[in-house]
């Protein structure tokens, strides 16, 4: 499935030569831009794609034919015949003469810095540097450790001043928080008096920090960036489908950030997607099934399975019911209704929408489910306003139905359908709806899964599998595929991506869609 392009005036170029290799760059491109296209790696520290160019770091510094000095290549524009060298003597020593001053009064905690390995000083000092220091005056004391919201903290001892936390709140978010005050060396980065950075995006301006200035209060000494491993995956906070990675080791989720995407979310995420991962390790989980009679008792998976066969192949036409939760993946959606609407050939089945809040002009949504376009496409019957869940629980009180499905959904007032059907749920967490359960699957949460889910732009994306899951638990469409069999139809799936090869050959708007195909960056689907 291929990405739809739109029409493109051809734009006017500019033919130069960096490092002695030629390049075509649209007009008005800087000579930094142009290096990137030849995949040359100049140093950076204040300039950032996604904010307006300030020139003020100078380590990007190269050299120009016919013109007399280094220059900034992120504020020269690249011209025709144009000749250029980002490396040399003459360069070199431009830059081991900013890596100096830019580290005379910068302090050297790099072993207890949260940004050690990952901080382009660092590097740049190994690579740039001097090795030695010829700076023996005073260095300037600036504060540390100052919290300036409630997510961020700020050392401006670390600072070098590159501004672009500045130009983020000002430029992104339109909040301005940020400002720098005093003049020359004894510059430096705060809030405004009376303010804080209370913006809901205010961790990005952490992930922008070319050095350990800023620093995230839920991640500060919990691990060693070299001990964690990226793992490509998408957010599930609200249906915008934010790009991440997730940085995990120890079986564990550490830290969400960013992940560029120029089609959905392109380098920024929220603070509440940021910190999604935080009840998993704050709400009691489940590794087992449970089954209730008189008391709570462990059963063996298998034989959970079997009597939850029992108990739907005993129930009266039509009378089982299903809510399933909005943010499953489209592989668990499908099957699910496969199992309640073509097996059980019952339409009782609820796919609640969380609205809160309101849309902004970045990135939020108010729509907090990550799957509502897929369970749309698929044919699912959505319930924003709560009415068809409602009456889903009216008719379970009156004795209309015999068995109530829950997969990866709190329902309030579930307790009072127990005394008239049968109540199993699949979920992660043992929360209020799991302890008025007659059967409990133990089912994986973020992080533990794979699978699609579709954006409210359409687009298709895939959640990927960092973690292995406690105990037994298994993804909703392992659960579901395990009942299907057991009530004797194929499920044949041994991947969520066989489910979806499925998908694509019955479900017409996601004809074509393949694993492969969505590959890191998604595919838009055709509305």
């Amino acid at each position: 499935m291929s990405e739809p392009r739109e029409p493109r005036e051809p734009r006017e170029t500019v033919k130069l030569t960096i490092d002695g290799s030629p390049v075509e760059v649209e007009k008005g491109s800087t000579v930094l831009q142009a290096a990137g296209r030849l995949e040359i790696d100049v140093p950076r520290y204040c300039y950032h794609p996604g904010l307006s160019i300030a020139g003020n770091c100078r380590i990007c510094v190269v050299e120009i034919e016919r013109m007399p000095k280094l220059v900034t290549s992120c504020t020269t524009v690249a011209a025709d015949g144009m000749v250029v060298r980002t490396e040399g003597p003459k360069v070199e020593d431009g830059r081991r003469a900013v890596m100096e001053f830019l580290l005379a009064n910068h302090p050297l905690d790099c072993p207890i810095c949260d940004q050690a390995g990952e901080c382009r000083l660092q590097e740049y000092s190994f690579q740039h540097g001097s090795g030695a220091s010829r700076f023996l005056e005073q260095r300037i004391q600036g504060f540390k450790a100052t919290p300036v919201g409630p997510h961020v903290v700020l050392d401006t001892e670390r600072c070098i001043v590159c501004t672009r936390c500045v130009r983020f709140c000002e430029e992104v978010t339109g909040t301005g928080e940020l400002g720098v005050f005093q003049r020359g060396a004894f510059s430096y980065i705060d809030v405004f008096p009376g303010r804080e950075m209370d913006n809901p995006y205010s961790g990005n301006t952490v992930d922008i920090c070319p050095v350990g200035a800023l620093t995230l209060k839920e991640f500060r000494f919990k691990k060693r960036v070299w001990e964690l491993k990226d793992v490509p995956s998408t957010c599930g906070s609200c249906a915008r489908g934010c790009n991440v990675n997730l940085g995990t080791a120890d079986n564990r989720i550490w830290r969400l950030t960013p992940r560029e995407n120029q089609h959905v979310n392109k380098w920024w995420m929220c603070d509440e997607g940021r910190l999604s991962y935080e009840p998993l390790y704050a709400i009691p989980r489940l590794t087992e099934a449970l089954l209730r009679s008189q008391a709570e008792s462990p059963v063996k998976w298998p034989s959970a399975v079997e009597l939850l066969a029992a108990k739907l192949k005993e129930a009266r036409p039509g009378a089982v019911a299903c809510v399933v939760s909005a943010s499953c993946t489209v592989e668990d959606l499908y099957l699910v209704k496969r199992l309640v609407a073509e097996l059980l050939k019952s339409d009782r089945l609820v796919v609640p929408q969380h609205i809160r809040g309101e849309d902004d002009a970045l990135l939020i949504r108010a729509d907090k489910s990550a799957n509502t376009e897929g369970a749309r496409l698929l044919g699912l019957p959505l319930d924003p306003d709560g009415s068809r869940l409602a009456s889903l629980l009216k008719e379970a009180k009156e004795g209309k139905v015999d068995v109530i499905l829950v997969f990866n959904e709190e329902v309030a007032g579930l307790a009072a359908a127990r005394a008239n059907a049968f109540i199993c749920i699949a979920s992660p967490f043992r929360t209020a709806s799991v302890e008025a359960a007659d059967l409990v699957l133990p089912a994986a949460a973020y992080g533990e899964h794979e699978g699609t889910w579709v954006n409210f732009q359409r687009r298709a994306q895939r959640v990927r599998r960092a973690l292995v899951p406690p105990g037994v638990s298994l993804e909703v469409w392992r659960w579901a595929a395990e009942v299907i069999k057991a009530l004797g139809s194929p499920a044949p799936y041994g991947s969520s991506g066989e489910v979806l090869q499925e998908i694509a050959g019955k479900v017409p708007a996601f004809a074509g869609l393949t694993v492969k195909g969505m590959g890191l960056q998604g595919v838009q689907l055709p509305r």
